[in-house]
């Protein structure tokens, strides 16, 4: 099985049996769950535990499954809520002065807290939209729309002056599809702005800190930093976000790719490139390396 851009998926199991990445795996793992408030001793039982589940199972439904139970014993994952709100003012900080005046789409807005804090603290006018509805979008009070995955989204060409994708496009079944839509809504002269999990990255454009703090993943081969970005994205996403119903399951593809490829790809789709920041693991709760990318409509 191939990803969108036709590299190979491994399977869980697979990725975990590669030393290296294991071990990188645990060292990522472990600050994530002491921020969540699981002391160091016994988040280092928790990481044994779901890396040995991780390692030997039937289904990949099983280790999910199994794996969430041993983090549900320390509510782990009733901690991350909470974190939430710091996760939506970490990307809000990082996107706020590449916004052009005009108003705003956050296409795959997730829990619409970026956009609410757009809306609040910069008076523009917000509209969300995403493939399922979080509960808090109500909450929001900004006007939000339902679309299908794979679909194009209910709005005219030319229609925003900005448009965000933050940590989207790996998530969508086609990601050069949803590209080329956010192009198309987006006013010529307009930004795109996009966060997105890479691979493929050195310590050359990380500030010193971040180098330090991720030495294990930069040491990578290419391809093991992918496999590391496919166990934390499935880890996320349908280990600490687990679900039994298949239709609230947050869709997983592994569409990830490296910088220099999706720069190529913007300018594929009209989109040229003005700047990329390399935020490294920038976010606690979700250890993947990040790339924020200034795109303007041509």
């Amino acid at each position: 099985m191939k990803n969108a851009f036709g590299l190979p998926l491994y399977d869980i199991k697979e990725i975990v049996t590669d030393k290296s990445v294991k071990a990188t795996v645990s060292s990522m793992l472990l600050p994530v769950l002491i921020y969540l408030g699981i002391p160091s001793n016994q988040s280092k039982q928790i990481i044994t535990n779901c890396l040995q589940a991780a390692s030997n199972y039937s289904k990949l439904e099983d280790y999910e499954e199994q794996a969430h139970s041993i983090l549900e014993k320390e509510k782990v994952a009733q901690k991350i809520p909470e974190k939430l709100s710091a996760r939506a003012s970490l990307m809000y900080s990082q996107i706020e002065s590449y916004l052009l005046p005009g108003n705003v789409l956050d296409y795959g807005c997730g829990d619409g807290r970026v956009g609410e804090l757009i809306a609040k603290n910069m008076l523009r006018e917000v509209t969300l939209a995403d493939v399922y509805e979080h509960k808090h979008i109500e909450e929001t009070g900004l006007k939000f729309e339902l679309f299908n995955q794979g679909a194009k989204t209910p709005f005219s060409t030319d229609e925003f002056d900005n448009t965000l994708a933050l940590t989207v496009y790996h998530h969508s079944s086609n990601p050069l599809n949803s590209l080329k839509d956010t192009q198309r809504v987006t006013k010529k002269g307009g930004r795109v702005i996009v966060i997105e999990s890479v691979y493929g990255v050195d310590r050359k454009d990380l500030p010193k800190a971040m180098q330090k703090k991720i030495k294990n993943y930069l040491s990578l081969t290419l391809e093991q930093q992918r496999k590391v970005n496919i166990f934390f994205d499935h880890f996320y996403n349908r280990v600490l976000h687990y679900s039994k119903d298949s239709e609230t399951k947050v869709n997983v593809p592994f569409n990830f790719n490296t910088p220099e490829n999706w720069e190529k790809i913007f300018a594929q789709c009209g989109l040229k490139q003005e700047k990329i920041i390399h935020l490294g693991l920038d976010q606690p709760t979700a250890p993947e390396y990040h790339t924020l990318h200034i795109l303007r409509k041509v």
